[in-house]
C-alpha cells in the first residue's frame, strides 16, 4: 500500500507532481479518486447501493460508503478507475456505461490522516441486482437504501433510516449518519445529483 504512487495537485487541480499514497494522507495533499455509485430501480422505487467497508480496513472499517471507490494511481487516468469496480465488487463495467456526475472536492482531517481529494464521481444505474463477488479485504457486504431516505438523512430530515443487506445476506437494520464515513456534505450533494439525473 505504501508504495502506491499518485499524482498530486494544487487547489485549482493543476498537477504539481507525485507522492506516495501514505505521504498524501499524512501531509494533506490534494490527489484524485474515482467514485462509482450504483443505483437500483425496483418498480417505481430508486435505491442506492452502499458498500460496508471491511472490518480489516485501516481507514473507516465497518462503515457504509460509496458502492465502489479508489485512488487513481500516477500512471492512470479517470477511465482506468473502472478497475476498482471489478476488484472490489466482481462486477465488470465499461467506462462508457457510466454517467458522470461531477468532480467534487472533499476533505477529512483526523489526528493521523488529512485526506484531500478531487473525486471523479460517476453513476451506474441498474435494473437488476448485479452478481457481486466481493473482495473480502475491502468490502464486507452490499446494502441498499431508498434514494429519498438517503437524502432525508443527510439533509437532517430523518435521524435514522432502514437499510437492507442485499449481498451476501438479507439483514435489515436501522442506521444513522454515524454508520457512514464522515462526509455528510458529500453524500447529500451526490444523492441530490443522482435524483436529478435519474428523473
Amino acid at each position: 500500500m505504501n508504495s502506491e504512487v499518485v499524482r498530486i495537485f494544487d487547489e485549482q487541480m493543476k498537477c504539481i507532481g507525485q507522492k506516495t499514497r501514505e505521504d498524501v494522507h499524512r501531509d494533506g495533499v490534494w490527489h484524485e479518486t474515482f467514485h462509482c455509485w450504483f443505483t437500483l430501480l425496483e418498480g417505481s422505487e430508486r435505491y442506492i447501493l452502499l458498500q460496508k467497508r471491511a472490518e480489516v480496513k485501516k481507514d473507516y472499517p465497518c462503515l457504509l460508503d460509496i458502492t465502489s471507490a479508489g485512488h487513481l494511481m500516477a500512471d492512470e487516468r479517470v477511465h482506468d478507475g473502472t478497475r476498482e469496480i471489478e476488484e472490489e465488487l466482481g462486477v465488470s463495467v465499461t467506462f462508457e456505461e457510466l454517467i458522470p456526475l461531477s468532480i467534487i472536492k472533499t476533505e477529512i482531517k483526523q489526528d493521523t490522516m488529512w485526506d484531500r481529494e478531487f473525486c471523479h464521481v460517476f453513476l451506474y444505474p441498474c435494473d437488476q441486482l448485479p452478481a457481486f463477488s466481493l473482495q473480502k479485504e475491502e468490502v464486507d457486504a452490499i446494502y441498499k437504501i431508498k434514494l429519498q431516505d438517503g437524502i432525508d438523512l443527510f439533509k437532517g430530515k430523518a435521524q435514522d433510516i432502514e437499510v437492507l443487506e442485499v449481498h451476501p445476506g438479507q439483514q435489515t437494520k436501522r442506521v444513522n449518519k454515524a454508520d457512514f464515513v464522515d462526509q455528510v456534505d458529500y453524500y447529500r450533494d451526490v444523492f441530490e445529483r443522482i435524483q436529478e439525473t435519474v428523473k
